[in-house]
């Protein structure tokens, strides 16, 4: 098949007809971008409805009603199907909805970049850059945090709309590298390469392509996993000088550009809002990698506060006034390059507990090889006393609390029973810090709720965080939640060693007969940490309960909770390692080909 376009000489009126073709494309592409989102919140809308009308004439759950969602349950099939994880060479590129959604969106955009467009070459060639920059302004607001109206009318953490926003990411990506290829083949056809390369408007181009790539190379997992504070600081800057570049570069592009730009100035204003400056109080949990910090709200911002839901999240930051006291000692200069740092150390802590009667929020960290928790780690133990078992000495220091966010209160999980009939929770080490105050408050609004929640920590001293002073509803000796200690032998040193979680795997578990009954040699730590595990810091005792040592067996935590009744729908939430979420998912799955209704969610946490 011959190449159908060509070099042609346009008069005025061609030019001025092709320039209205380029402008309405482009304004199609980014109206069309809000079409998934409404047939979305529409089916979610109708589904909703249709499963209150449901509950309404089926209010007890039988044994035919279960057949008749197994006949009907295509649709959950094909939704865990275009959920599971593409695995390539052991890295995880994505889920098959991103995949499949991915390459329906591009072909979709080339349908566009091609119709219309005749012989010309250099209509196809704008084309591809005008409908490429039509998708900036949602590309932007798929990653906003305070302000994101994609994320509050389809009820999606702010991790399911990043990861479209990374599949729109590529198909811009895509489309403009075509529109690169295509303008640098039309200068060397016509042999003004290098004449072009000196012209303001190439090099804003190229300005443009390279900033492009700078973030795509540093997205990419490996690298990443390697330096998020280079892939975030990367970003942030470019995203913020980007629209500025193509500004001067392509005057098409302005009106995309003013609304990304927008979007984002807008969601930084929303934020600032949100940010409160506070004394704050940190210790170190003795004996572990944990920190531990206690946020006094102030009166005027508790109401915001204590209306959050549980499994809420704040962003943490070191203003200026208190980096002297979290630099290195090695660092003196105040405009070191670690100094420059602070500005874009923003991480999120989940809010391990609001307390009603004061307001304060309880945050808790582990120490990571990141800048933020290094520094809050060093400043913790600073003047510590050297005894891993004494109690942690707690030092004070302004930090900026913004927030709070998050989407754990649209979860059907938190209806309190009216959803589901039975809730099973399961988390790994600090990811307790997301599932405890949901099983909380699900206990407390419904204690009749069939809720249970499996917790795995490495030693003892981790799990004593969640202890809560003067509180009559003990979390660790709670007969629904089952504590399993991981380490090495139960000993502290574990603490330091692999990911959060390290260890964490199904089919592994000696259960109640363990043989680690033997208080001597290495069974006798694991004993003495089962005994920390019932006493808080000042000896007082606050569990009485026996839990495990050894692995959560994760193959038959799931079957028990799927083992009270085919009739039974469940609700399973995760929050750990990545490992541990797609065990979870992987027999989770069975049940879901078996017909079962199930609603399932991994808050997971790593990169």
């Amino acid at each position: 098949m011959n190449w159908p376009y060509q070099f042609l000489d346009l008069s005025q009126a061609e030019k001025q007809a092709r320039r209205q073709s380029l402008d309405s494309y482009a304004l199609y592409a980014q109206l069309s971008a809000l079409i998934p989102i409404g047939l979305v919140w529409l089916y979610q809308t109708l589904n909703k409805s249709s499963s209150s009308r449901k509950r309404d004439y089926t209010a007890v759950p039988s044994s035919d009603s279960f057949n008749t969602r197994k006949q009907s349950n295509w649709w959950s099939n094909l939704r865990w199907w275009l959920g599971e994880d593409v695995v390539a060479f052991g890295e995880v590129l994505g889920q098959r909805e991103q995949w499949i959604g991915g390459i329906v969106w591009a072909v979709w955009l080339l349908v566009l970049c091609v119709a219309g467009t005749g012989r010309d070459y250099m209509h196809l060639t704008k084309r591809f850059g005008i409908i490429a920059v039509s998708q900036y302004p949602m590309q932007y607001m798929l990653t906003l945090k305070s302000f994101n109206p994609v994320s509050w009318t389809l009820k999606l953490s702010h991790e399911e709309t990043n990861r479209w926003h990374r599949v729109l990411a590529r198909c811009t990506a895509f489309l403009l590298s075509l529109h690169t290829i295509f303008y640098y083949n039309y200068f060397i056809q016509n042999h003004i390469l290098l004449q072009k390369l000196q012209s303001p408007v190439v090099i804003y181009g190229m300005l443009s392509f390279f900033g492009l790539n700078l973030m795509i190379t540093t997205a990419i997992r490996p690298l990443r996993n390697r330096s998020y504070r280079v892939f975030f600081v990367t970003h942030l800057l470019i995203a913020l000088v980007l629209p500025v570049v193509l500004w001067f570069h392509a005057a098409s592009s302005r009106k995309y550009m003013l609304e990304a730009l927008g979007v984002f100035l807008v969601d930084i204003g929303f934020r600032k809002r949100d940010t409160i400056t506070v004394e704050t109080t940190i210790s170190a949990i003795p004996g572990t990698s944990l920190i531990k910090i206690q946020v006094p709200v102030p009166r005027q911002r508790q109401n915001h506060f204590l209306r959050v839901a549980p499994g809420a999240h704040v962003y943490v930051n070191v203003p200026p006034a208190t980096r002297s006291a979290f630099r290195r000692k090695d660092v003196k200069a105040a405009n070191d390059a670690s100094e420059i740092l602070f500005e874009f150390m923003f991480n999120p802590f989940t809010i391990a507990h609001v307390d009603q009667d004061s307001g304060a929020l309880t945050l808790v960290a582990r120490q990571r090889a990141g800048p933020m928790t290094a520094a809050l780690a060093r400043f913790a133990s600073s003047s510590s006393s050297s005894s891993p078992s004494s109690p942690a000495e707690e030092k004070k220091a302004l930090l900026n609390i913004e927030g709070p966010y998050g989407a754990a209160k649209h979860f059907p999980a938190l209806s309190l029973g009216s959803e589901f009939d039975r809730v099973l929770f399961i988390a790994g080490g600090v990811g307790a810090t997301f599932t405890i105050p949901l099983y909380r408050a699900i206990v407390a609004e419904n204690p009749e709720t069939k809720v249970e929640m499996v917790w795995a920590v490495r030693t003892a001293g981790e799990a004593t965080w969640a202890v809560i002073e003067n509180d009559a509803s003990d979390i660790l000796n709670d007969p629904n939640v089952h504590i399993y200690l991981t380490g090495n032998n139960g000993s502290g040193s574990s603490a330091q060693k692999g990911g959060e979680g390290a260890g964490l795997s199904s089919g592994i578990d000696s259960g109640e007969n363990s043989p680690l009954v033997n208080l001597g040699g290495e069974a006798g730590a694991v004993a003495v940490e089962m005994d920390a595990l019932r006493r808080t810091v000042d000896g007082r005792v606050v569990s009485g309960k026996e839990h495990h040592r050894s692995r959560p067996d994760l193959k038959k935590v799931v079957d028990e909770a799927f083992g009270h009744g085919p009739e039974e729908r469940v609700a399973i939430l995760v929050c750990g390692p990545a490992k541990m979420g797609r065990q979870v998912r992987r027999q989770v799955g069975r049940y879901v080909r078996q017909g079962r209704e199930v609603w399932f969610h991994n808050e997971g946490f790593g990169f």
